[in-house]
């Protein structure tokens, strides 16, 4: 990069013999001006392109559901003979207690888009060797989450958002029948995770286009806001 004054242009306009070096010399310059400008966008279209949210997911009753054996229904028993046969079904021992851990479905599809858009927390309130141990089978190369996983050790009391500065949202305390009862899953395209997903990337879009909100909360549909 160069920079041209005024006098510069005034003498190379003096000393040529004639205007077409002059003529020539402008549209070097204006050539040069226009790739600069053009290097500029394209890096500032990247920069933005680059710009990620937080998004903090719970990990149980979210990405998988992990129930202690013991506590299984007569009901749902079967699944005992299934974890050899499925790949979103495993039995795990951790801390002395033996768990049944299934994940949501569509889950993988979830987490590789999500990825894109996000950089990804994951949080529980089981303790970190339960969390180890699940993350194993979801991210086992720690492309997801790497580090930014938040066990009961960090956050012993209640599942609160404050290590992450963001807000709360509560929950209801509303007991349902388990899909494994009724021998069915939620709708691998059209599911919890599926929605959701289609929800996040509105989300972000909106972000992207409106970058001067420092409230994110701002940007999320009247329906769906959760404060």
């Amino acid at each position: 990069m160069f920079v041209v004054t005024k006098h510069l242009l005034q003498r190379r306009k003096r000393s040529s013999s004639s205007s077409s070096c002059y003529d020539d010399f402008v549209k070097r310059l204006q050539n040069h001006a226009a790739m600069f400008k053009k290097h500029l966008t394209t890096q500032l279209f990247q920069k933005k392109k680059k710009k990620k949210l937080h998004l903090v997911l719970d990990l149980d009753h979210t990405l998988l559901h992990s129930v202690l054996v013991s506590d299984l229904s007569k009901r749902e028993k079967y699944l005992l003979e299934e974890t050899d046969s499925r790949q979103d079904l495993w039995r795990r021992n951790v801390d002395g207690y033996e768990f049944i851990i299934k994940l949501r479905p569509f889950l993988h599809e979830f987490l590789l888009e999500a990825n894109k858009l996000f950089t990804m927390h994951v949080y529980t309130m089981g303790s970190s060797s339960y969390a180890k141990q699940v993350l194993k089978l979801i991210d086992p190369d720690k492309v997801y989450f790497g580090k930014r996983v938040i066990t009961r050790e960090a956050s012993p009391f209640n599942k609160s958002l404050d290590l992450l500065a963001a807000d709360k949202r509560s929950v209801d305390g509303t007991k349902w029948d388990s899909y494994a009862e009724a021998k069915k899953d939620e709708s691998q395209s059209n599911g919890s995770l599926a929605n959701v997903l289609k929800f996040l990337e509105v989300v972000h879009k909106r972000f992207e286009e409106d970058l001067g909100f420092k409230d994110l909360r701002l940007l999320i549909p009247c329906r769906q806001r959760c404060y």
